[in-house]
């Protein structure tokens, strides 16, 4: 196998030159001058290599060494001190030297490229690590030794001054560097492992999760959360050992993440599929597929061809015909829990805080327990995980999580006796010591000592401990690793000799010696994996920039001539491999032919790894691979691209992609209609949306928009382009509704557009646009506040739901249990919202999902099922969060649920969670804003505000309105008469019984009037809203002297939990 003559690798550099040389040079017999030099030259070099380092070259008077090639130490920094240290010292006691010279010492670490081919003679490195270290030397003092930042970190031995900031020619800043003191006892400190030792409580808690899933047949989850090389793999080997012993017939699956994992969606379950097929990576496509359905029939899953379509889809050997998110989680969820009926079932999810968020989704939903079935999903992952997903399991019981500490210092201890097969104690104790308690450090530091044969010094990172390893193999095993870091975690040996046109036979045989040396694990046919993903990540460190290119570049093209007919189920791979390839070649060589075409080639496969995601429901991976596509493409292909996420994205950030298409589409002088498509996008976003816009637009900017939009409509020939505008443009009744009243020739002009866009939908046969259309004509009813109108149009969008996309589905039931709620119809909002939300799966449609799932909050609040509320808030806050934290104005109303129930039982994880997410969404709105309400109520300010007096139709949404009253009720603070007459007669005009409630309990509570309270529980009797009824009975038996009823209204609220109002309840006036 061929050997690379260049590689990046981490060294420590070692300038040391003599002070006043040129002074000396005049005062010496040039053959003196010479003696001294020689003799200067030959203690420099002894002292370098005895402390393992290599003479590079000299330079005049000057020494360059560097310490880490050809070989790396793992303590390179330290010895490169050493030798600085040594070469003082022995030229201070030198008698040709010591009166004569004076040297100055600089010493950095840093990557660099350089070659490890020795017999070059001279290795010529570069890279600023050189450049730091020689202009440290210029900086210090005769028999000074300064080192930069990063070696004193790396330095254990030593004692270091205080930083000096150096003012180095060439430097944009100065250079952080230490004066090194002297030696002192090292530091210890480390990491990592092997047999299993102090990890028998967290196999006995794994076991007895699997027993009770197997006994009780109850689908159940493991997270084993820690960081690299705590042994969460080799906790989970010897569970798997175990396992036979529970249940000899179980399956088990298991779905390695890759590193790049976020940009390949579903990837890691095209193993667990080939493993329940009985196929592998070779198996052609449709063979695959009938696999599949073979599977499912077998297993006796009612609808078993179109869940083979589906999870065939899944994993990209289905074509890029769409499919909804939440049918395709459904078939997952149906064949595991079909195959576990049969024999327990264990999926392995490795490395999953790699994965993207749609396999995140996917792992979550399949575990929302539904009984009858053995299934034991055990999740192996670092904390990063927990960054992405806080809330990861979601304190479901069936959810165990298990937190790897460090080993005790007895257990480690134990792993290295074991290793070393002897009790060594002095070796025992200082690799207990420093390997700080991780298992892996543990055992590559035990190799290493027998490999170097040292007990002296050890490696003190992990990345350095296997580096040392790598150094000391054989060329061509490792090149071989080098070669399989490019794939990954895992490769195939026919990939490795297509990288450089080997003999896979001959790889396979390299393979067997790096199995022999627990470098790597054989897996299925000629696959491999690295032993840890350490290995691979140092493997790949190793490669120049250069090199990676060209690697790349190659394993996709093998990819590309293997891929037979699952290029669909490789588009993410390739695109990988593209796009590392194609921003490798432009940044070293941007103008050659090859660039070129690897260029083309990222966006060919990005694009086409974004239509598989969107077929698989990925939102957020297709936004990802379009957006990646960018960097590779003509600017003329681009604006249709902003169209495109425009179309897969909501608020802020669709108005922009939107707005970026119309430009370029305008600059580049582009056809009419796509001029009107891309405006009709950005009408859409900011009047349709105008709740998930930060900085509303002025009215003059949407009247400059809407007049351009109907000057391209004159001119447009294309009907959907048409439609489309005519639909957007008749939202603005929606979108003006909250500034001011709309006026009668607006509103007709609105509807007369929703119509024609419905009758051209309905002659294009295209139920999305008629979805649309339909729903501007409900904003018009709502700007006329007609609920009862806006929910019948919103339940027309519902009689052909079967044929829309998960958005406008979504946003259908949305609008139902909005209506529904103003009307005082609390138990069609509750039916609505549920049936949706439960076909809603974790991270799905966020936009539209938030939307929903706030006012699904906001209805179980009202009707006193707090509980399920306090569930669908944290639901709102996941939405939210898939989003992007958006400025989500409509969403607040479900975060408001979060807060009041955090209030009234004093639950600080729920306000804590609530109050920060509403601050971040109210900061991206102007002061004047009417969502900017809330920040008071936030702050529980029960003081006036003249804004509570809302003249017309327009102003404060109602249960903004109703939320603040009862707020203000509850504190016994004063609503002004005024404000309180003119919310009444809002509430009685718009009929919005909740808020007409909220307004006589505020009038009953400053009257004193028993009777007006009664009109109050009146109304709340007949909603069914029960912490508003609690308030009121208790209030009128407390006005009416009545203690039966006080009591009957307290003990409600006492169910609740509000103790909140209780504790204000019962203290005095």
């Amino acid at each position: 196998m061929a050997v690379s003559t260049e590689e990046r690798r981490i060294v420590t550099v070692l300038f040391a030159d003599m002070a006043g040389s040129t002074a000396l040079g005049e005062q010496l017999d040039p053959e003196e001058m010479r003696s001294v030099l020689a003799r200067y030259y030959a203690i420099a070099r002894e002292c370098v290599e005895t402390h393992g380092g290599t003479v590079e070259k000299f330079i005049g008077d000057a020494v360059m060494a560097v310490f880490g090639l050809p070989t790396a130490h793992g303590d390179d920094p330290d010895r490169a001190v050493a030798a600085a240290l040594t070469i003082r010292d022995r030229i201070q006691e030198d008698l040709l030297l010591r009166d004569r010279v004076a040297i100055r010492f600089g010493v950095s670490t840093g990557e660099v490229v350089a070659s490890r081919d020795q017999s070059a003679g001279d290795f010529l490195i570069t890279g600023d690590a050189t450049n730091v270290a020689a202009r440290l030397q210029q900086a210090a003092e005769p028999w000074g030794i300064l080192a930069s930042d990063r070696t004193v970190r790396a330095a254990n031995n030593f004692e270091f001054g205080e930083q000096i900031d150096v003012r180095a020619r060439g430097k944009s800043a100065p250079v952080a560097a230490h004066l090194v003191i002297g030696p002192r006892r090292a530091k210890a400190r480390s990491r990592e492992r092997l047999p299993l030792v102090g990890r028998e409580n967290d196999l006995a808690q794994i076991q007895l999760v699997a027993r009770r899933a197997v006994s009780e047949k109850r689908p159940s989850m493991v997270s084993v959360i820690a960081p690299a090389g705590t042994g969460k793999t080799r906790l989970v080997e010897e569970f798997l050992t175990w396992l036979p012993n529970l249940a000899p017939n179980a399956t088990v699956a298991t779905a390695q993440c890759l590193p790049y994992g976020e940009q390949l969606t579903y990837w890691p379950m095209r193993q667990v599929l080939f493993t329940l097929t009985g196929t592998n990576e070779d198996t052609p496509s449709g063979q695959v597929r009938d696999a599949i359905g073979s599977w499912l029939r077998e297993v006796g899953v009612e609808d078993a061809e179109r869940d083979a379509r589906l999870l065939a889809a899944t994993i990209g050997e289905a074509g890029t015909e769409g499919v909804d998110k939440d049918l395709l989680f459904a078939a997952w969820r149906s064949a595991i829990e079909a195959t576990a009926r049969r024999n327990p079932l264990v999926i392995v999810f490795e490395d999953l805080h790699w994965s993207s968020d749609s396999l995140l989704d996917l792992a979550e939903f399949v575990m929302q327990p539904r009984g009858d079935a053995a299934v034991l999903m055990i999740v192996l992952a670092r904390p990063e995980l927990l960054d992405r997903r806080p809330n990861w399991g979601g304190g479901r019981l069936n959810h165990l999580a298990i937190a790897l500490e460090p080993l005790a210092s007895n257990d480690i201890a134990d792993l290295v006796r074991h290793l070393l097969d002897t009790d060594q104690p002095d070796l025992v104790e200082l690799v207990s010591k420093r390997s700080e308690g991780n298992p892996f450090y543990a055992s590559e530091l035990v190799r290493s000592y027998l490999e170097h044969g040292s007990l002296q010094k050890l490696p003190d990172t992990v990345q350095a401990t296997v580096l040392a390893r790598l150094d000391l193999l054989p060329h061509d095993e490792r090149r071989l690793l080098q070669l399989g870091s490019v794939f990954g975690r895992s490769f195939r040996a026919a990939g490795v000799a297509a990288l450089e046109q080997g003999d896979a036979s001959r790889v396979q045989a390299l393979c067997e010696n790096l199995i022999d040396r627990d470098l790597i694990r054989s897996s299925e046919g000629d696959r491999y994996n690295f032993r840890h993903i350490l290995i691979q990540e140092v493997a790949y460190g190793t490669l120049p920039r250069s090199e990676r290119a060209r690697l790349h570049a190659q394993a996709a093209r093998w990819g590309e001539q293997n891929a037979g007919e699952r290029e669909d189920a490789l588009a993410e791979i390739l695109a990988f491999h593209y796009r590392e390839a194609a921003v490798l070649y432009t940044a070293l060589e941007p103008t050659s032919d090859t660039t070129r075409a690897i260029r083309d080639q990222a966006a060919r496969w990005l694009l086409r790894a974004a239509d598989i995601a969107v077929a698989a429901g990925a939102t957020p991976e297709a936004v990802r691979h379009i957006r990646a596509s960018f960097d590779f493409l003509e600017p003329s292909r681009l604006p249709r691209l902003h169209e495109r996420i425009g179309d897969l994205t909501a608020g802020d950030t669709g108005l922009e992609e939107y707005g970026l298409a119309l430009q370029q589409y305008e600059a580049s002088h582009a056809p009419v209609d796509d001029q009107l498509r891309a405006l009709a996008g950005m009408l859409m976003v900011a009047m349709r949306w105008t709740g998930s816009i930060g900085d509303r637009p002025s009215d003059r900017w949407m009247a400059d928009l809407r007049a351009k939009g109907r000057d391209l409509l004159a001119r447009a020939t294309d009907s959907y382009a048409i439609g489309r505008f005519l639909a957007a443009d008749a939202f603005f009744p929606f979108w003006i509704q909250g500034v001011r009243d709309v006026t009668p020739e607006e509103l007709a002009e609105a509807e007369s557009n929703s119509n024609r866009a419905i009758a051209v939908a309905r002659v294009l046969n295209n139920p999305e646009l008629e979805s649309i259309a339909l729903d501007a004509l409900a904003g018009c009813a709502q700007a006329v506040n007609d609920w009862a109108r806006a929910r019948d149009t919103a339940l027309e969008r519902l009689k052909f739901e079967d044929k829309l996309g998960l958005y406008e589905r979504v946003d259908a039931h949305s609008m139902v249990a909005w209506m529904s709620f103003l009307m005082g119809d609390l138990a069609t909002a509750d039916k609505n919202s549920a049936e949706m939300a439960a076909r809603m799966l974790p991270g799905q449609a966020p936009y539209p999902g938030l939307h929903l799932y706030a006012w699904r909050a906001l209805t179980l609040f009202t009707l006193g099922r707090w509980d399920e509320a306090v569930a669908m808030f944290w639901r709102v806050l996941d939405a939210w969060r898939d989003a992007g934290s958006h400025a989500a104005g409509y969403g607040l109303r479900g975060f408001v649920v979060g807060l009041d129930i955090g209030r009234a039982r004093g639950d600080a994880r729920l306000t804590g969670a609530a109050i920060p997410a509403m601050e971040s969404i109210l900061s991206r709105f102007p002061q004047n804003h009417i969502h900017r309400f809330w920040m008071s109520y936030i702050q529980g300010d029960v003081a006036y505000d003249p804004d509570f007096v809302f003249p017309g139709r327009g102003g404060i949404p109602a249960e903004m309105v109703e939320r603040r009253m009862s707020l203000v009720s509850d504190q016994r603070g004063p609503i002004p008469e005024q404000v309180r007459e003119v919310v009444l007669e809002r509430a009685t005009r718009d009929r919005i019984p909740l808020l007409e409630g909220q307004v006589r309990r505020a009038r009953a509570l400053a009257t004193q009037d028993p009777a007006e309270m009664s009109l109050a529980i009146e109304i709340y009797e007949g909603l069914g809203a029960v912490p508003h009824l609690g308030r009121a009975r208790a209030e009128r038996g407390l006005l009416a002297h009545d203690a039966a009823e006080m009591e009957e209204g307290l003990a409600i609220l006492k169910r609740l939990g509000d103790v909140n109002y209780l504790d204000r309840f019962a203290a005095p006036v």
